[in-house]
This record gives structure tokens, C-alpha cells and sequence, in this order.
């Protein structure tokens, strides 16, 4: 059976689905295949591998994230977990010269996208995540080789979605209009704050003095549309309402905006892979959580634990008013990362305990460890999903407004600074390897640098520098802190300063929750000071 349905003047053919099992420890390699495919991590996390004859490439793929596999290479899936691991692979070919009685079939593929999708100057491993993907696999898996129309057609469908964001992540967000930036953040706070009522957004738009700027603007700072920038936010706290509250369905819906329960379950289901009274079940856990920085990842999952401890706890020299607090909150589960291995013997005599090694797993690991524990996988990687797409939005923006130009990481607190470097996870992972800020060269070899000397730090050969600066300290602290940048760099160097705060509210957290409202922060700080 042969039918294609066209993109442009290209068409993709969906040649078939194959479930791959990887065993723990092991490689699967898949070497000089004629097909396209795009691969689905359905669990664990795979060491992937991209080779031709001139080009390597290997990266991370985890759970819940999609990775193109062009054809011509060979391509090695290593799993170094101790449980086995399952990628979907969706295979299909791409046909040029559609013909004209073709191009209804389908949506088209924009033409940017398709030039980046077929040709590559060189070998990329690119891996994404979309919305609703976890809803298309058993589709796909239901084929057997031989689908019957409707079910190819159907297949087809998702395969030029999934094409379609592949494209769309490929592609640059278009410009903001800075006139705009002001207009769109109070929007942005409005719709926050007011997202559980009737919202004209037609009317906030006309209030622009162009609707069609405001759009494009609003996608451009947060990367969603209004309208789907409330369903997520009325999405998000619903989670913390279930999983916390003994209200019923119809009172949750009701209290985030949606007067139609059947509709908010339906819309639930659909972004988080399960009904809501099934995610109440599972989060509506009694949890002791014994790490801090667990905090903001249980949070995204809608999970509010009955105990939350500080980060040192178990370093004090007394620790029965905290066993006590643990013993007294009758949790079904302990939350912690290492500790001594007699405390742990003394915990589990509460309740059953669950150790996460957080340190050796960057945050998006941890966060999906942790969904795992409470049978919370399908909401964690939606999660992920949004917070990749505003990756993506703000790292072409990073590069049309910073151009390239190495930028210090520095944590400032009084009289204390801290740099990060290149050779540990945090900060690393969202500034220079997401949102690709060029580091300087002398963060390649450094972890991170204590100091109390604004002038070591200025010493370092990068004129420019990104602070973060707890919300705790005035805006007075941070105009002095630049009037110093700039003194000490006059001494090192004649050119211009590039200087960039970015606000966060309590301790820097290696987790989900901080990683978000940096993003928000650091897009916000970029367009409104251009």
C-alpha cells in the first residue's frame, strides 16, 4: 500500500513502527539504514550516537524526548541504567515532486523548516520534545506491518505533526517588537493572576494598537500563544489543587476557570496522560521530603509534601525533633539523596525510603526519577515539553541580542561571589549548553570559584557578566554592583561592558522550579533593556 502525503514540494511516506528493547548495561547499533525515522524514548535515558563518514555526534536523550535519525548513518543506543529501556522507532521516507491532486492531503511542512529537515551541511543529533506524542504511540504500536486505510492515514496525521514540530523547533522565533515588551509583560502578569476568570483576549489585543504585533509579540516572549499560555497556566494549577486538596473534580475545575467538569477532564487527560482522578490518586501521597532542592521538582508534579526539611539537616548535631517531625507526619514515602547509611536504616523503620544520588543526574533526570516514584511520568514530561519550547524561544533571541559574546555566570550575595564554570551541572546545563551563551575561556577548566573579591572575579578575561541576585537584595544593590563591574573592567579592558541581572527568589536550586523562573527572568532582563 502505497500513499504519501505531500509537505510543500516534498511528501513523507510513513513506512512503519518498531518497538526497540535496549537491556540495561548494553548498545543496539542500527548501521546504514535507507530510512528516515524519528525515535521516541519511552523510558530510561540512552547515550545516542550519530556517525557518517566524516561526523560524530552523541547526546542524552531522555524520557519523553523525541530524536531525527537521517538515513546513511549509523547509530549506536547505549543504555547505562540499571533497567531495561524502550524507543519507538517511527520510520518513513521523504519523496520530492509531489504532485498537485496531493497537497490537500496534508498540512504543509514551511519551507524553511523543510529546506533544514532534508538537507544538513553536516551530520546534527537533534532531540525534542511536542505535546500529546504519549497519546500517538499506541496508535503506532498498533501497527503491524500491514495497517489498514483509516489507521495509515491516521498514522500519517501524527507523522506530519511530529515533522511539523521538528520544523517549527528548527525554525527562529520572529522578532519582538520591543515597543511591545512593556505591554505583553503586563499581560503576561494579568492573565497570571486572573486566569480562573472570563478573559477578553481579543480586547487585550486591540489595546495594543495592533493585534497582529501583539501576538506575535506574546509568542515571541513566552512562546505560546494567550490562549494556550492560560490553558497551561490553569493546567499548572490544577495539578497543585488535586494533588493537595480534598476538593472534588468539579470544584478544582470550577476554581481554575472551567465551568464544565467533563470538558476540564477531557483537556486534563489530554495534556497529562491521565484522567484527574487517577493523577489524584497517585498525588495524593503523604511525602517527607528530606532534600530541599527535591522541592521545586515535587512541585511541577503538583506533589506538596507533608514535611520539607533544609538543605543541612541531617548535619546538626541533634537530629530527634527531626525524626520526630517525620515519625509525626506518617508518611507513605521518604524522599531523600544520600545520607549515612545508619540514619537511613533509622528512617526506614518509618516508612519505606527512596534515595535519589541527585548529583550524578542533571535536573530533568532527577525530575523524571522522582515522577516515576508516584506513577507521575506522563506530567513530568509534559512539563518538560513547555519548558523545552521556551528554551528554544529564548535561545534565538539570546543570540540575535548577545550576538556570540562570552558571558561570565556569577552569583552574587554581599560581599560574596561565586563563577560558574564549565565542569559542574549547574548553571552550565541551562546558560551555556540550552540557551548556548558563549562562555569565556577560563570557566572551560573551573567548577565554580568562591570569592569575596569583586576584583578577582574581574580579573578574569570576560568583560561581560550575567549576575544572579536573590530578590532579597534592592534594586540599589544592583546599580552598585555594575557601578564596580565597570570601575574594575576600565582597569582591564577599554571595551563596553555587558552587564545582566537576573532576580531569583530564595537559594539558586539545581531543580525545576528555579530553572523555570530563570528563563522568565533571563527572557524578561534580554527584550525589555534591549
Amino acid at each position: 500500500m502505497i500513499m504519501t502525503l505531500s509537505a510543500g514540494a516534498h511528501a513523507l511516506h510513513y513506512l512503519g513502527t518498531d518497538e526497540r528493547h535496549i537491556g540495561s548495561q548494553s548498545t543496539q547499533e542500527f548501521a546504514g539504514q535507507t530510512h528516515y525515522a524519528f525515535g521516541y524514548m519511552m523510558d530510561e535515558v540512552l547515550r545516542v550516537t550519530l556517525e557518517d563518514q566524516t561526523h560524530r555526534r552523541t547526546a542524552k536523550v531522555l524520557t519523553g524526548e523525541l530524536f531525527f535519525v537521517p538515513p546513511n548513518c549509523r547509530c549506536l543506543l547505549k543504555n547505562n541504567g540499571h533497567h531495561h529501556a524502550r524507543v519507538i522507532w517511527i520510520r518513513f521516507q521523504i519523496l520530492g515532486g509531489a504532485e498537485p491532486s496531493q497537497l490537500h492531503l496534508a498540512p504543509r511542512i514551511p519551507h524553511k523548516g523543510s529546506d533544514d529537515f532534508l538537507k544538513q551541511d553536516e551530520l546534527q543529533l537533534y532531540s525534542f520534545r511536542m505535546p500529546h506524542i504519549f497519546h500517538w504511540i499506541p496508535e503506532f504500536l498498533s501497527d503491524c506491518g500491514q495497517p489498514d486505510t483509516a489507521l495509515y492515514y491516521q498514522l500519517q496525521s501524527h507523522l506530519y505533526k511530529i515533522a511539523a514540530a521538528f520544523t517549527t523547533f528548527l525554525q527562529s522565533p520572529k522578532s519582538v517588537d520591543d515597543d511591545l515588551v512593556e505591554y505583553v509583560d503586563q499581560a503576561k502578569q494579568y492573565l497570571l493572576e486572573h486566569y480562573n476568570q472570563t478573559i477578553d483576549v481579543e480586547e487585550m489585543a486591540r489595546l495594543s494598537g495592533s493585534s497582529r504585533k501583539f501576538y506575535q509579540a506574546f509568542r515571541g516572549i513566552t512562546g505560546l500563544s494567550p490562549h494556550k499560555f492560560v490553558t497551561t497556566t490553569r493546567l499548572n494549577r490544577s495539578l497543585g489543587l488535586l494533588g493537595s486538596s480534598p476538593s472534588s473534580v468539579a470544584e478544582v475545575a470550577h476554581t481554575v476557570g472551567y465551568s464544565d467538569e467533563l470538558y476540564f477532564s477531557r483537556l486534563f487527560k489530554k495534556h497529562m496522560g491521565l484522567s484527574p482522578s487517577d493523577y489524584i490518586k497517585n498525588a495524593q501521597v503523604r511525602v517527607a521530603n528530606l532534600s530541599a532542592i527535591f522541592h521545586g521538582n515535587l512541585s511541577v508534579l503538583g506533589i506538596t509534601p507533608k514535611v520539607s526539611l533544609h538543605k543541612d539537616w541531617f548535619l546538626e548535631p541533634d537530629l530527634t525533633p527531626y525524626m520526630e517531625q517525620i515519625r509525626n507526619c506518617h508518611p507513605d514515602v521518604i524522599l531523600c539523596g544520600p545520607l549515612p547509611e545508619e540514619l537511613l536504616a533509622s528512617l526506614s523503620h518509618i516508612a519505606p525510603v527512596t534515595v535519589i544520588h541527585w548529583r550524578d543526574y542533571s535536573w530533568k533526570e532527577t525530575l523524571l526519577i522522582i515522577s516515576r516514584v508516584f506513577g507521575l511520568s506522563s506530567v513530568a514530561q509534559r512539563w518538560l515539553t513547555y519548558f523545552d519550547m521556551k528554551v528554544e524561544n529564548a535561545r534565538e533571541h539570546i543570540r540575535e541580542r548577545l550576538g556570540g559574546k562570552p558571558f561570565l555566570l556569577v552569583s552574587a550575595q554581599e560581599k560574596h561571589y561565586r563563577v560558574y564554570g564549565l565542569t559542574r551541572k549547574k548553571m552550565r546545563d541551562l546558560f551555556y549548553d540550552e540557551l548556548k551563551i558563549t562562555p569565556p575561556k577560563p570557566a572551560e577548566e573551573v567548577s565554580f570559584l568562591d570569592t569575596f573579591s569583586l576584583h578577582e572575579v574581574a580579573s578574569w578575561d570576560c568583560d561581560n557578566v550575567l549576575f544572579f541576585v536573590s530578590t532579597m537584595y534592592p534594586n540599589e544593590y544592583c546599580l552598585n554592583l555594575e557601578a564596580a563591574w565597570r570601575r574594575l573592567k576600565q582597569t582591564h579592558s577599554s571595551r563596553q561592558q555587558q552587564i545582566i541581572f537576573i532576580r531569583h527568589q530564595g537559594l539558586l536550586m539545581y531543580n525545576a522550579t528555579m530553572h523555570d523562573s530563570l528563563i522568565d527572568e533571563t527572557m524578561y532582563h534580554l527584550l525589555s533593556k534591549s
